[in-house]
């Protein structure tokens, strides 16, 4: 697996066009411009065998700087409903990332990117009570696009460092159709596995994007894991509302 992302990183080219992000996992690397924000506030449910976990709300808040860097602030109030315990919540875990296009070739359509992340604990016991999990996490992928046809591909891989516990691998391929204006069809395989490839876990989402005016744009997806085990999400969902200004 990680051969075949690596050989996509190498071999090939691509248009400089927005792709993807919310509402699914993969992100593109795309920048909202100069000056401009982009706001992502979204709801989403994550069912497995013995719990379910709400984030009501997700939100996501990116800033463009220039026209190749992007800084962005992810946080979301968590519920967590577990089948024989009694529903907890609290504030999830900050994140806060900076995505640079270090290559934008529009004479040859290539673009690439790094959107380095890190994660930590908020100071409210979320830790504690198991709504997220314990220590800082540092996250470091890259992000390469490209078209074939009508259709427009994203591929990302990145490597986590985990504070405490393994570390591990994310990597992930998305497609985009968006030749209906105004209206974007996403679908993507997102997988996660330890630093030995093993332990993995792969989801599948499709997702739309339809812009309602020019500042606003509602987002929703659903997917679900492609392994069978009380630890594999059974639905994944996600809806919401991207505002820009």
């Amino acid at each position: 697996m990680l051969r075949w992302f690596t050989a996509i990183l190498l071999f090939v080219y691509l248009p400089l066009s927005a792709l993807a992000g919310p509402p699914i996992l993969t992100d593109d690397t795309g920048t909202p411009g100069p000056g401009k924000w982009e706001t992502n506030i979204g709801f989403t449910i994550d069912k497995r065998q013995d719990a379910t976990r709400y984030e009501t709300p997700a939100i996501d808040l990116n800033y463009g700087i220039g026209e190749r860097i992007q800084l962005n602030y992810s946080v979301s109030w968590i519920v967590l409903d577990n089948k024989d315990e009694s529903a907890k919540s609290g504030l999830g875990n900050s994140e806060v990332a900076v995505k640079w296009r270090f290559l934008d070739d529009g004479k040859h359509g290539v673009a690439l990117s790094v959107y380095p992340r890190f994660i930590f604990n908020n100071p409210t016991g979320s830790a504690n009570r198991g709504l997220v999990d314990e220590g800082t996490v540092f996250n470091l992928p890259v992000q390469i696009e490209k078209k074939i046809g009508i259709i427009d591909m994203i591929a990302n891989i990145g490597y986590e460092f985990h504070q405490q516990g393994n570390n591990s691998w994310l990597y992930s391929i998305a497609v985009k159709y968006a030749e209906i204006k105004g209206l974007d069809i996403l679908a993507e395989v997102f997988g996660t596995a330890d630093s030995s490839f093993k332990n993995a876990e792969y989801v599948f989402d499709i997702g739309i994007r339809k812009d309602v005016s020019e500042n606003y744009t509602v987002l929703a997806s659903i997917g679900r894991s492609l392994l069978q085990g009380d630890d594999h999400p059974t639905l994944l969902s996600y809806v919401g509302l991207q505002m820009r200004f």
